[in-house]
């Protein structure tokens, strides 16, 4: 996705800034934390993430929050990174058009039926999202009524 000076940033940048948002932690920890949330499945290696760590230094999103004993570098998000982040968050809609331009690649790889599942479920995210907080305990109802029918199928 390109941000407002047109530079392309992936999952994996946004998910940097993501996690630097919650706390200062060093390229390490970052690699753990993926490792977590993906149980497993989809680790980037240091020499995807490093250069990436280095790029949004350089870019004033993120910078060194300290050093620690071995001389590991504990990074945290800058103002600037917070704002990019809080502006991507608001451009949802670009990412499901991005998605929908890469469709017919998933088609080609996956079959068309696991890629029209996933799209559904990308336009039921974008529905329960659009919401209002005052109807989030109605969504949460009726997802949670969909998850246990689909468990429910054989």
């Amino acid at each position: 996705m390109s941000s407002k000076n047109g530079k392309d940033r992936g999952i994996l940048t946004f998910y940097v800034l993501y996690s630097l948002k919650k706390k200062p932690k060093s390229g390490y920890d970052i690699l753990k934390e993926m490792e977590e949330k993906t149980e497993g499945e989809w680790i980037p290696s240091k020499g995807t993430l490093y250069p990436i760590l280095n790029k949004l230094e350089r870019e004033g999103l993120i910078k060194v929050h300290k050093v620690d004993i071995r001389s590991k570098n504990i990074f945290e998000l800058t103002d600037m990174g917070i704002e990019l982040l809080n502006n991507t968050k608001n451009h949802r809609r670009e990412w499901r058009e991005k998605y929908i331009h890469f469709r017919n690649l998933f088609i080609d790889v996956f079959g068309e039926e696991k890629v029209d599942i996933t799209s559904t479920i990308f336009e039921i995210k974008d529905a329960a999202f659009e919401l209002s907080l005052k109807n989030q305990g109605n969504v949460m109802k009726i997802l949670k009524r969909c998850l246990s029918d689909l468990k429910k199928i054989e």
